[in-house]
């Protein structure tokens, strides 16, 4: 099995949980006392937050995101991931310094959604991932068409995942809000709804609402992570 690099911390509370699903999908796989060899750059969200602030041409969150990758390559990791949706904007310039094989989670996900025959679907994460095209893009190469929640859903949404649920923090409120943003979604003829942040399925933890399956971005990003370690 190919050693594992994920780059984390934005947030640890999903970095947790990649690090558990890998090694329990690794261990089904595998069996007996088998487990993924991982290695974590776990970053400061507080850091990284405070640099997308101060520099809104995101140079210096690039560098954080590259640097930490180089880590992990110097680490010895063979396959690498980013632990979070958002941070996906970034893959071209990663790609651009290190030969590494990345799993990205935008493909594993796109692939998921073409498997069940979907072609239209809503997508919820924070505002970049919402409004940006780096995440839409990969779907809609597949003729995947994406709807994103009106500007006052997605101002929701986003301040809901960064002052909450990055901090582990799961309200019954939250979770009820969410809930409503995914329904206006269907009202306007999704066949499904993408968890486009990783933190997202620690609060909406079934896989489907209302009869509309909802795609666990954090599960399809650990599998796809774990079958490319053991091919």
């Amino acid at each position: 099995m190919k050693k594992i690099g994920l780059v984390g911390g934005l947030g640890w509370v999903s970095t947790l949980e990649y690090y558990k699903l890998i090694n329990v999908l690794t261990n089904q796989y595998l069996g007996g006392h088998q487990s993924a060899h991982v290695l974590i750059e776990s970053l400061n969200e507080g850091l990284f937050l405070e640099n997308q602030s101060n520099d809104p041409t995101e140079t210096l969150c690039e560098e954080m995101i590259t640097d930490a990758v180089g880590v992990l390559v110097s680490g010895g990791a063979e396959v690498v991931a980013l632990c979070a949706n958002g941070l996906h904007r970034f893959m071209p310039a990663i790609k651009a310094k290190y030969d590494v094989e990345l799993v990205d989670i935008r493909e594993a996900t796109a692939r998921a959604v073409q498997k069940m025959g979907l072609e239209r679907v809503g997508l919820i994460g924070v505002q970049k991932t919402m409004e940006t095209e780096f995440y839409k893009s990969v779907l809609q190469s597949l003729y995947i068409d994406v709807v994103v929640p009106e500007f006052a859903s997605r101002q929701y949404i986003h301040d809901k995942i960064i002052s909450e649920l990055v901090c582990n923090e799961f309200n019954v409120a939250t979770k009820h809000g969410f809930l409503s943003v995914i329904e206006e979604l269907v009202a306007q003829h999704v066949q499904g709804v993408i968890l486009g942040c990783t933190e997202i399925p620690l609060l909406l933890t079934t896989s489907e609402h209302q009869g509309i399956p909802l795609f666990s971005t954090t599960e399809i990003h650990c599998r796809a992570i774990v079958e490319r370690a053991l091919n």
